[in-house]
């Protein structure tokens, strides 16, 4: 059964409604606001490539000062810690601490028993084939909101 561009795009709102709702207790049993959480997961996933207050606020479009508070909450909370650049003295790069361990196993725990759930029955191969789609059409719809051309060096 094909679906509608329309349908594609709202099964994807599904499924991110869903993985928020996961994780959504995890807020609440470790005290976080939402900002928080969302750090910390971006942390979790990204770190060490994408570990600035900068790429988290580019990457998951959030404002700057939910970022900034979130972070410094966390980091008086002791999970997280910053540590200067040492090349350029203006870029903080973010860390998940040691105390942070628990929310990263059960961030890691819920991300896999979601995607095992969402993966029964679909072949391996097949399942990778449209993650790498998916990956596609998120690259080129981020390029059409930039105005960036992926194809102007081809």
């Amino acid at each position: 059964m094909r679906l509608l561009p329309g349908e594609y795009i709202e099964g994807l709102r599904r499924l991110d409604k869903i993985y928020r709702g996961q994780l959504q207790q995890l807020v609440k049993e470790y005290g976080l606001t939402p900002g928080e959480m969302a750090v910390l997961l971006f942390l979790h996933n990204n770190a060490p490539d994408l570990d600035t207050a900068t790429d988290i606020v580019r990457c998951r479009d959030l404002s700057k000062a939910l970022v900034a508070r979130s972070v410094e909450s966390l980091r008086q909370k002791g999970y997280v810690t910053l540590e200067r650049d040492r090349r350029d003295r203006r870029v903080v790069h973010l860390a998940l601490s040691e105390q942070s361990r628990p929310i990263s196993r059960e961030i890691d725990r819920r991300q896999k028993l979601l995607w095992r759930r969402l993966g029964e029955g679909i072949d391996p191969d097949v399942l990778n084939a449209a993650f790498e789609t998916l990956s596609r059409l998120i690259q080129n719809a981020q390029n059409n909101v930039t105005g960036e051309d992926a194809h102007a060096n081809e």
